[in-house]
């Protein structure tokens, strides 16, 4: 061998043994990697405290990563995956909740002749309530009108209108504000009746129409 093959010989021999014992941990085992603060490659057989919660790669003594371990998630990336997961919950409990909607929805009706006539029923069952509510209410007030009558004739007399007289007038005007409320809401009621089917027949069209073109294809 001449001197220059010795030298780049001896050379390369240095440099292999340099670089052996720069990372002795693979000599005994695992060795870490990870990227420090100026963004530059580190090794070592253990994580500084400071990088413990960065991204980083476990090698085996071969140099082959073995592992790899992402960092640690901050509050603000926690926060936000709790409120995309809490969305995604209630979006599929929607979807689910409107998947048992239209079941009964199909399961109740056969066409929108049927959805018609139930919501027709519904609204002039409570319009018969309504009716028999009123009449009550005109009774109520010619019964008061005659109360109303007698005690003024009686303070025109000059006479005390009698307690039970004064409790019955304030009942019946009573009486009378609560069946106006009562057939308020009962007016309100028929309004939502009418929403609430007006919606549903779309759905029902919609749902049946998607059917139609299932089963055509």
């Amino acid at each position: 061998m001449s001197t220059i093959s010795r030298i780049k010989y001896w050379s390369a021999l240095a440099l292999c043994t340099s670089l052996w014992l720069s990372v002795p941990s693979l000599q005994a085992g695992k060795l870490y990697k990870w990227v420090d603060e100026n963004g530059q490659t580190r090794y070592g057989d253990r994580i500084p405290p400071q990088y413990a919660k960065k991204s980083n790669e476990t090698l085996n003594k071969q140099g082959v990563v073995v592992g790899n371990k992402a960092a640690a998630k901050t509050r603000e990336q926690l926060a936000e995956e709790q409120q995309l997961a809490k969305l995604e919950a209630e979006q599929e409990l929607k979807r689910q909740e409107q998947a048992h909607q239209d079941r009964i929805l199909l399961d109740t009706f056969t066409n929108e002749d049927e959805m018609i006539l139930t919501r027709d029923g519904k609204i002039e069952a409570i319009e018969a309530v309504i009716r028999v509510t009123k009449s009550r209410t005109e009774k109520i007030k010619q019964r008061l009108a005659k109360q109303r009558l007698r005690a003024a004739n009686l303070e025109r007399s000059g006479k005390a209108v009698p307690q039970k007289l004064q409790q019955g007038i304030r009942e019946a005007r009573g009486q009378i504000r609560y069946n106006s409320d009562y057939i308020s809401n009962r007016r309100k009621a028929q309004q939502m009746i009418g929403q609430k089917f007006e919606l549903d027949i779309k759905r029902f069209r919609s749902l049946k129409m998607a059917e139609a073109e299932a089963a055509s294809e």
